[in-house]
């Protein structure tokens, strides 16, 4: 589904990722761990062409996306949720996943995925005629979610989730994910800080440290070595 080749990327003369190169797997959900400033979110970002590329390749589905811009990425099947449940606050939660749709001239296919973000989502349907700053939390992230769904993404990639969620909202959206997964027929990369939740259901891992692949294999694998404890207490050589 997506292989990155010896990535280099940054912000200008910032040079964050470090010849890094990984595979997804079609239909995965795919993990990356690391410290603070370790690159991860940067990662991403380059993915969906927010950084600066120096040199490497990112193929998608086999085809070089490298540099492509978000709307030429979306309508490929790629889309991205951003750290911090960025929506429009003043639109209404309809017109917020009608954003997510835009670049779909068929109004018969975007009520479709309407409905099946609906769906996946009930309380967005509930709250469809009001405006986005209104919604809580956990809502506001189901939202975010809900617009990247609209283009019915071959590939989701999602920074931070559950970013200041509480416990029992966290365990929700996970559960959501994995149902996304299936429903969607979506793989999906995450950055993710609450790694104890999430590796019970990803599937592989890949840990990052200032910049480099350091690490990656199945998470039941990971969970069992001792290359977390050296990653995250610092004792990583």
């Amino acid at each position: 589904m997506l292989k990155i080749e010896n990535l280099n990327a940054g912000y200008h003369e910032l040079h964050v990722i470090k010849d890094v190169s990984l595979e997804l797997k079609r239909g995965s959900i795919s993990v990356l761990m690391g410290p603070n400033g370790a690159g991860k979110s940067t990662l991403l970002k380059s993915i969906f062409s927010i950084t600066d590329i120096f040199s490497g390749e990112v193929l998608f589905e086999g085809e070089k996306i490298t540099g492509l811009p978000a709307h030429t990425l979306l309508q490929k099947g790629v889309a991205f949720v951003s750290q911090g449940r960025v929506n429009f606050g003043m639109l209404s939660v309809m017109d917020n996943l009608m954003l997510g749709a835009h670049h779909v001239a068929d109004k018969k296919e975007v009520k479709k995925r309407l409905e099946k973000v609906y769906d996946q989502f009930p309380i967005l349907r509930e709250r469809q005629k009001e405006y986005a700053f209104s919604l809580s939390g956990g809502q506001q992230q189901m939202l975010a979610i809900g617009r990247a769904l609209m283009s019915e993404p071959k590939l989701l990639l999602m920074d931070e989730p559950s970013l200041g969620l509480a416990p029992k909202l966290v365990k929700e959206l996970f559960a959501t994910i994995v149902d996304i997964r299936e429903r969607f027929q979506t793989t999906i990369l995450i950055v993710e800080h609450n790694l104890k939740s999430l590796m019970e259901f990803a599937d592989y891992g890949y840990v990052l440290v200032q910049g480099e692949v350091v690490a990656e294999d199945e998470c039941r694998n990971l969970k069992k070595s001792d290359i977390m404890q050296k990653v995250f207490v610092g004792t990583f050589d």
